[in-house]
């Protein structure tokens, strides 16, 4: 998972030095996350929070909905492993500034998502 970030660090985000923390959540969790941070009432699988960004520094925390996650890869007939990667790859995204509330948006980050995903098997 470490390595699918840092391929999109090294891409998009190159001029960042990043920390990064990844917390893992179940569903009550993160859906009172989701709605204190984004006013929003339902289950979500990635939350990608933003704390400090400087002109060469980034601080951002990435909370993933295990519960979410296992039955998105069930769902798409993915490992629970490919799928957190997935999600790490979709969080960094956020963070370089992809957005995924337009079509047009969700497709670009989707091929991205893909693209990444990609490149990591492929250098395992």
């Amino acid at each position: 998972m470490r390595f699918a970030g840092r391929l999109v660090q090294q891409a998009e985000l190159p001029e960042y030095s990043i920390q990064l923390s990844v917390i893992t959540m179940d569903d009550d969790e993160i859906l009172a996350l989701n709605n204190s941070v984004l006013g929003h009432d339902w289950f979500t699988d990635i939350l990608t929070v933003e704390i400090e960004r400087e002109k060469d520094a980034l601080e951002a925390e990435i909370y993933l909905g295990v519960q979410q996650a296992q039955a998105n890869a069930l769902k798409y007939r993915n490992s629970i492993e490919d799928e957190l990667i997935r999600l790490i790859v979709h969080g960094m995204l956020h963070l370089a500034g992809y957005d995924d509330h337009t079509p047009e948006g969700k497709k670009r980050m989707r091929q991205r998502e893909r693209f990444f995903i990609r490149k990591s098997v492929q250098a395992s």
